[in-house]
């Protein structure tokens, strides 16, 4: 998709990228886009992020998953300016210096950019917004020298959406036939113990791991056991202590390589040609550390290296598997209380005299009741301490409930009005975490523990 674009007051005033481009083309979630040559993939499980550092220059390239959207493309681009500009790079005006739209072959764009400041230097942030076909999308790039804008603008250009995709990125579900005198739940605990992905993946929660399979390979996504992280001595690398634990006694793999190449943050990483203890085949491992939350073992096994590396080119693609621990959600299995606690502090001291100061701390607390009638209570406090005073704030809903997979509905929100919320289950240790994200405001999450 190529358009023209006016960055008025930035630094330019008008630009037309036609260029011809050798980068290879990849995929996610809807798009299908141009990976920008030299620079470095970030992230590309929840989001698209493409990072260039030369010196004290740097150039980030973002594309954020497709949504359902209002009808208004304003009040997309508004939401995405908030939450990709406003919010993570402390952009205060309300709206941005630089804004256009246009219509392109049925999709409508609206462009907007402003700049900011961070130690003194500035930078540049831009949003696009793509809406078509009831979806939307956004595209956002962070710069801080005008030599980027070229780049920037041809990743945004082209990225290119099949909105016909949309309806199957939603995952499939399987529900365990309900068996005489039981609850009709699986073994694993909840109704829809399998999801089938677009992509071909199929997961399914085990007592020590959610196993993702499609065709002859398998991922292990094994749950965060903090005991066996903490019992890891200082003088063993995370990748030798959970293969010594998690994989050698599966597979034996004679010479297992760590990854050895510099990189931060470090990539905990071995591989190695081996054979499954079980059936004796001959099978490829790969075994990954990922702190996030906590040590994320994922073990990945293939008939061979040449098709293990098909599918992960590098260490970091094994993250994108975290993605699969990922279980619809039906009435029975919410029925109960979830509740979330969180908070921090920061201590003050003075810089010339090193005396102590004050601290300033925020605690905050949520927590949802789903009852078995349809009903739903939420509370929600908040308490901040500073200098040794405390305020408190609090907030409390009741109304309705419905469940339907991956959406859940409550009445009687904020205004009385009803909140939709994106839902689903995630499989840990003996139990699941409920997410629930605002679907007008995606950052607005609550990832919820089962109390009772």
């Amino acid at each position: 998709m190529r358009f023209l674009r006016v960055i008025t007051g930035l630094f330019v005033g008008l630009f037309v990228f036609c260029l011809a481009s050798k980068a290879q083309v990849r995929s996610f979630d809807i798009f299908k886009y141009k990976a920008p040559a030299k620079y470095t993939l970030k992230d590309s499980v929840n989001k698209i992020y493409y990072e260039l550092v030369e010196g004290n220059k740097y150039c980030q390239l973002y594309i954020f998953p497709a949504v359902q959207g209002e009808n208004d493309i304003d009040k997309n681009f508004q939401l995405d300016w908030e939450s990709y500009a406003a919010k993570p790079f402390g952009i205060k005006a309300p709206e941005p210096s630089t804004k256009t739209r246009q219509t392109i072959g049925g999709t409508e764009v609206l462009f907007g950019a402003s700049r900011g400041t961070y130690n003194n230097i500035q930078f540049v942030v831009t949003v696009t917004t793509y809406a078509k076909d009831g979806l939307s999308w956004c595209v956002a790039s962070v710069f801080n020298d005008q030599k980027y804008i070229e780049t920037a603008q041809q990743f945004s250009n082209g990225v290119d959406a099949n909105t016909s995709l949309f309806a199957s990125k939603v995952p499939s579900v399987e529900q365990v036939p309900p068996s005489p005198g039981t609850s009709g739940k699986s073994a694993s605990g909840i109704i829809l113990f399998t999801t089938n992905f677009d992509d071909g993946w199929k997961a399914t929660p085990m007592a020590d791991y959610v196993q993702v399979v499609r065709q002859n390979m398998q991922a292990r996504l094994y749950y965060v056991n903090t005991v066996l992280d903490d019992a890891r001595p200082n003088t063993v690398s995370p990748e030798q202590w959970y293969w010594s634990r998690i994989v050698a006694p599966s597979f034996t793999v004679g010479n297992p390589q760590k990854w050895e190449s510099v990189s931060y943050p470090v990539i905990y990483f071995q591989d190695g040609e081996g054979v499954d203890k079980s059936t004796g085949a001959k099978v490829y491992v790969a075994m990954k550390v990922v702190y996030q939350g906590g040590a994320n073992v994922v073990v990945v096994t293939a008939p061979s290296k040449a098709a293990y590396q098909a599918q992960f080119r590098h260490p970091n693609d094994v993250d994108r598997m975290l993605s699969y621990n990922k279980f619809g959600v039906t009435k029975n299995d919410i029925i109960g209380t979830w509740s979330k606690t969180g908070g921090g502090g920061v201590e003050y001291y003075n810089a010339y005299s090193g005396n102590y100061a004050g601290m300033s701390a925020i605690s905050s607390t949520d927590e949802f009741t789903f009852n078995s009638n349809d009903t739903y209570t939420s509370v929600h406090n908040a308490a901040n301490t500073n200098d040794g005073s405390t305020t408190f704030s609090g907030l409390n809903y009741k109304g309705n409930f419905s469940v339907n997979v991956w959406e859940l509905m409550a009445t009687n929100r904020v205004s009385g009005k009803t909140k939709k919320f994106w839902c689903q289950l995630m499989a840990v240790k003996n139990g699941y975490i409920l997410t629930l994200t605002d679907s007008d405001y995606e950052p607005l999450k609550y990832v919820l523990f089962k109390r009772k």
